[in-house]
């Protein structure tokens, strides 16, 4: 569901392009019976219903992956994805925050799925597991990695 920009901080925009790849980091316990679960595209409530991505046009999913393990630090065995496309058929947005100037360091290419308007959390879970599946169909973009 494309957003009308009137919710966007100065410095987001809409991506537009239906092709474009967001790549997702897959955290180690997000992974059972070697399949990746609904959490992969489950915003935390630290998230404050932006799910972090990186888009494909500007970094590879290798490069997503050894900033978000070597420069960042965190924890991810691999990359998966999602295309913008995908992400509006379940009614979200894709959106690029890479040049908000609030102080926040962020990854090259970084993105956000907007899920600030689903209305529950029962919602928010459909819409995480229709994206899993999407990406799970097309498999590893990177990783895993042990």
């Amino acid at each position: 569901m494309p957003t009308d920009g009137s919710n966007l901080r100065p410095g987001e925009f809409e991506i537009t392009d239906l092709e474009e790849k967001l790549w997702r980091q897959v955290h180690p316990i997000w992974v059972h019976e070697g399949r990746v679960t609904s959490q992969l595209f489950s915003p935390t409530p630290k998230d404050s219903g932006e799910l972090s991505v990186t888009r494909a046009s500007v970094v590879t999913a290798e490069a997503a992956h050894q900033h978000h393990t070597e420069v960042v630090g965190l924890k991810s065995i691999g990359v998966y994805c999602v295309e913008v496309a995908e992400v509006q058929e379940v009614g979200l947005s894709a959106i690029d925050d890479s040049q908000v100037d609030d102080g926040a360091e962020r990854p090259p290419g970084h993105a956000f799925v907007d899920f600030k308007a689903v209305p529950s959390a029962k919602q928010q879970k459909r819409r995480a597991s229709a994206l899993r599946d999407k990406a799970e169909k097309r498999g590893w973009q990177h990783g895993p990695t042990s």
